[in-house]
């Protein structure tokens, strides 16, 4: 019986040691997590009453024939332009700071998107750097973003990555995202949203 008991008291502090390696190991190793080919994205609110638009010529666009200005004119006043540079530039500095201090952006292109009735837009992506949404006249957000590796996810029946975001806006807010973002809008009626492409012609800092 006293060998017995023996032999548990060895075990039990050979397993006590042990752990304690285990947990010495553990505390002096470094983990280092990266980010990598982050996609990130930026949202605030404007205030839709220093944002007035015009929309001259409506046309049916993209394959789904829903009414944009995107081959029209798409008018706005100096203020309201004046306006929205200073939160573009306040959105691109958010998503710029992990590569350039300074950054010099031109505004490519700009329309207005009509959602009549039941209208859509699918898949696709924008020939630009950075482009944006702004929820101009909408009952919630429908516009949902696709992972880059949706098709690789889906394909291996992944069950920790998301294959989509959708993302909770409402009227008034602006998104801002890499124009290689895969994304589409789901059907809709009623609403007008303002999209635009962002080319960034200059950066200083940090890489240079």
């Amino acid at each position: 019986m006293y060998q017995d008991q023996n032999r548990l008291n060895v075990q039990a502090y050979i397993k006590k040691e042990r752990t304690k390696v285990k947990k010495e190991a553990i505390k002096n190793t470094t983990v280092k997590v990266d980010n990598l080919f982050p996609n990130l994205i930026a949202i605030k609110n404007l205030d839709l009453s220093k944002l007035k638009i015009i929309g001259k010529k409506f046309n049916k666009t993209f394959e789904s024939n829903i009414k944009t200005t995107l081959a029209g004119d798409t008018l706005f006043s100096v203020s309201s332009m004046n306006y929205l540079n200073i939160h573009l530039t306040d959105l691109l500095s958010h998503l710029l700071k992990l590569y350039c201090l300074n950054f010099v952006f031109k505004l490519e292109n700009i329309w207005i998107n009509k959602y009549v009735k039941k209208d859509y837009q699918g898949t696709h992506v924008h020939p630009s750097d950075y482009s944006f949404i702004i929820y101009y006249k909408i009952d919630t957000s429908h516009t949902v973003f696709n992972s880059p590796v949706k098709s690789l996810l889906e394909s291996s029946r992944n069950k920790i990555f998301h294959r989509n975001f959708i993302p909770e806006l409402k009227q008034g807010d602006i998104i801002m995202f890499p124009s290689y973002l895969e994304h589409w809008v789901r059907p809709n009626s009623n609403n007008i949203t303002i999209a635009g492409n962002i080319k960034i012609i200059d950066m200083k800092g940090k890489n240079d």
